[in-house]
Order: structure tokens, then C-alpha cells, then sequence
């Protein structure tokens, strides 16, 4: 697992400006000349795998262990970087859902000598990373496809410790194979949302993710292998989507200019970029200025926002982070403001009110002493007289 977590950031460090390359899975063939070693990846998005049939095929007499056989001839070899890289986490341990020690680490090394034993100065080229049908990935981008067949070259090198072409051999083509349309869409939709999370953040977790979800794409798939991968990458893109938000919350406004407090969460571990929009539910604040920002790497970023209260009462503030080109970025988040303001008219009436109320009080004590200034007069002469 050491090694392999090596390998991959190492990997993906050095072609992140790539943007969304993906990942599917094959079958494992053999005629004279060329050797295709693929097959259907057996791991979800945390790395667990989904069950341990790896180890029948690696296994001797098992359909990948039987394309090892030493030749005389030279042979080509087309290899799934994918499908390696799964082995060479099964030699430094591994687990299977939900919790099981995977059993296929000392056959897993075993393999992967003999492979490299195997190819020896053979010529190697990379298919794309998890074999996704070729025809069906071209269709949402070429450029993503060629930088994907460039990705899964390096990746390949760097796990065999080879030199690697990207691409197929000459006269090579993938045979004709039916892609479920469910895994389809599912890809689909999952790729736009990663389209949409690239634009703020340019973390690894991002473009490995991407990488992976190819493998939706793969026609050699399963169908409950297939609805699970569909459920665990949804997961897993919501997730890093939520690594990037507004926290809610209640404020209180006791005059009619202040700063609101607005606390983002960046849980990227790359800086993210963003724009904040606040929009009140009604009048009772003015309209306020959008604010662009450039959140750290794992932190929480409070925002001092203007806002100008016009009366009294409660308000929802909408907060929505957007791109910088302008695309809205995950939900809405409600802050709760509750402004405590007196307006300039009302303070008025308050104050004249007020006064007023202060004369009647004094016109009553100033007639109370006059009358009783009076009696006292009036009892005084009595006894005089």
C-alpha cells in the first residue's frame, strides 16, 4: 500500500494539469506476437477491494499467471497500468470488503517478478488506465483521451520500472464489446460534477478520482460490480465536493451598517478559489457586493461582509459559492440574521414621544408643588387669623 500511495502521488504530481483522465478495465488475451494483460478492476474509490478473485487469476494455471509462459520470440506486451497497479497493492497488504485481511500478498509479489521477468527487453505499450471502451471515452473528448493514454503510459513505466509507449501497437484494435447505458450516464453525470469541482481546486484527490471513475466505462464490468462502483463513486465525489463549503449560522445586527462574519471551510489540501454571493430573502437588507476569494489549503477563512440593514426583523441571507467563470458551486447555505435596528423616522418619533412624555411628568410635579405651596399659604393665614 506504501509503495503504491508513492507511486501514484508521484504520478499524478507530475501531469496535474491534465484534466479529468479516466480509468476502466479489460480481459487478459494472448496470440503469437502480442500479450494483452487487463482486466476488470476489483477496487472501489477507498482503496478496499470489492472481493478476491485477483488471486485466481494470478494464481499458476489462472489467465493472467498463464500469459507469464517464457517464449524464445520476442512478444509485445499491451498492459492495463491499472490492473497493475491493484497488484502491487495486493503485495503490501490489503483488505476486502468490509473488513477482511486480504489473502493474495505473497502470490500478488510473486506475480509481478515473474512479470517483469517475462517481458524482459520486450517492447511494452500502456492501454488506457482501466480499459475503458476506446470508441465510447473518444466520444467525450479526444483531448481527454489523449492525455489520458499519455497519463497511463507514465503510470505503467513507473510500476514496472520500464519504459512504456503510450497507445496501442500498430494494427491493434479493441474487439467490439456492448457498454452498459446506466454506467454510461453515471459517468457522465460524475464527470461533470469533477469538471465543476477542477474549476475551484486543483487538489490530486480530484483528477485521481477522475481517473478512476473510468472505470464505469469498462464493457467487461459486472452488472452488481457496476452498481456498486456507481454508488461508491457518487459517494466519493459528493464528498469531495463538501470539502468546500459555508457553514450556517445566526447573526444578529444591532445597527444599520456592519460587517457579517461568514465562515468558509476549505478541506482541500491545494488552495481554492471562489466567489461568495449573499442575497437576502427580503428588503430588509440591501443588495450586497459579491466577494472573490483565495482560500488556503485546509482552513477557515472568516469573511467580514458589508452589509446595510433598512428595518427591523428577521431576514435569510443566501450564501452561494460560485466559480470564477461564473458556475454555482454546490447548494445554498441559510444564515439566519435577526436586525435589532431603530430607522431614522421611527427614532424620531420615539425621541418627540419621549420628550413629551418627559414635559407632561413635569408639568404634573411643577402644578403638585404649586398646589401644595397654595394650601400650605392658605393654612398658614387661617391660624393667624
Amino acid at each position: 500500500m506504501k509503495y503504491f500511495s508513492i507511486v501514484l502521488t508521484l504520478t499524478i504530481g507530475s501531469i496535474g494539469f491534465l484534466f479529468l483522465p479516466p480509468i476502466s478495465s479489460g480481459t487478459a488475451a494472448v496470440n503469437d506476437s502480442l500479450i494483452i494483460i487487463s482486466g476488470p478492476t476489483h477496487r472501489e474509490m477507498s482503496g478496499k477491494f470489492l472481493d478476491d478473485a485477483l488471486i485466481n487469476d494470478l494464481s499458476f494455471g489462472g489467465k493472467l499467471a498463464v500469459l507469464l509462459k517464457p517464449s524464445i520470440k520476442s512478444r509485445t506486451w499491451l498492459i492495463d497500468p491499472s490492473l497493475i497497479e491493484e497488484i502491487i497493492d495486493m503485495s503490501d497488504g490489503y483488505t476486502v470488503l468490509p473488513k477482511a485481511k486480504g489473502a493474495g500478498e505473497e502470490i500478488a509479489t510473486k506475480f509481478l517478478v515473474d512479470l517483469k521477468y517475462a517481458i524482459g527487453n520486450d517492447p511494452v505499450y500502456a492501454l488506457p488506465y482501466g480499459s475503458p471502451k476506446i470508441s465510447t471515452r473518444k466520444k467525450f473528448s479526444d483531448v481527454e483521451y489523449s492525455q489520458l493514454q499519455s497519463v497511463s503510459s507514465v503510470r505503467l513505466a513507473r510500476a514496472l520500472s520500464k519504459a512504456v509507449t503510450a497507445g496501442a501497437p500498430p494494427n491493434w484494435s479493441e474487439s467490439p464489446q456492448e457498454l452498459n447505458s446506466m454506467n454510461i450516464s453515471e459517468f457522465r453525470t460524475l464527470r461533470k460534477q469533477l469538471a465543476l469541482i477542477s474549476q475551484v481546486s486543483n487538489d490530486l484527490v480530484i483528477s485521481e478520482t477522475a481517473i478512476r471513475l473510468n472505470t464505469l466505462l469498462n464493457p467487461r464490468l459486472d452488472k452488481k460490480s457496476s452498481q456498486y462502483l456507481a454508488v461508491s463513486f457518487t459517494g466519493a465525489v459528493n464528498r469531495i465536493a463538501d470539502k468546500l463549503r459555508v457553514l450556517p449560522g445566526r447573526y444578529t445586527l444591532t445597527s444599520r451598517e456592519e460587517k457579517l462574519p461568514v465562515t468558509i471551510v476549505n478541506d482541500f489540501d491545494a488552495p481554492a478559489q471562489v466567489v461568495l454571493k449573499l442575497s437576502a430573502a427580503n428588503s430588509r437588507i440591501l443588495s450586497i457586493e459579491d466577494r472573490a476569494l483565495y482560500l488556503q489549503p485546509n482552513s477557515r477563512t472568516q469573511v467580514l461582509v458589508p452589509v446595510t440593514a433598512i428595518a427591523s426583523g428577521k431576514v435569510e441571507l443566501h450564501a452561494q459559492l460560485e466559480t470564477l467563470r461564473g458556475r454555482k458551486y454546490q447548494g445554498i447555505s441559510t444564515l439566519a440574521v435577526t436586525i435589532a435596528v431603530i430607522g431614522p423616522i421611527v427614532g424620531w418619533v420615539m425621541a418627540i414621544a419621549g420628550l413629551l412624555l418627559i414635559g407632561a411628568a413635569g408639568t404634573r410635579i411643577f402644578r403638585r408643588l404649586r398646589n401644595a405651596r397654595t394650601t400650605k399659604h392658605e393654612l398658614v393665614q387661617g391660624r393667624n387669623e
